[in-house]
């Protein structure tokens, strides 16, 4: 777990946004531009779940579409990689979700735009 205020490279970590089975992500401040950015590290390591990782990071930076986050950058965090992606705020499908009731033309542009990244995703790699 990384700790707010940390400078990582041209970066200074603002908040921790959220963590999975193997990895945190982090919203971090570019020092000089200002821009905000995901940055997401390992909490597992090894060298195979660190080139996984990289590797997560080419596919998804080959990707051009509205609906799946762009990968700009692999820096170094403690001698691992991390992932900056762009930062795109508001919370996530859970928070939305979270004591509301989709009616069934929001449950169906939620699963629309899922799809299309899915699909642009699927057609790329």
């Amino acid at each position: 777990m990384l700790e707010i205020g940390r400078q990582i490279e041209r970066y200074v970590v603002e908040e921790a946004l959220g963590e999975g089975g193997m990895a945190f992500v982090f919203r971090v401040r570019h020092s000089k531009l200002g821009t905000l950015h995901a940055l997401k590290v390992l909490k597992v390591g090894g060298p195979a779940i660190q080139e996984r990782l990289v590797r997560e990071g080419k596919v998804q930076a080959s990707l051009k579409h509205a609906n799946i986050l762009a990968v700009t950058d692999v820096i170094d965090v403690d001698g691992a990689p991390g992932l900056l992606m762009e930062y795109v705020g508001g919370g996530s499908l859970d928070q939305w979700l979270e004591g509301r009731k989709p009616t069934t033309a929001e449950a169906e542009s939620i699963f629309r735009g899922i799809l299309a990244g899915s699909v642009a995703r699927t057609r790329r790699v």
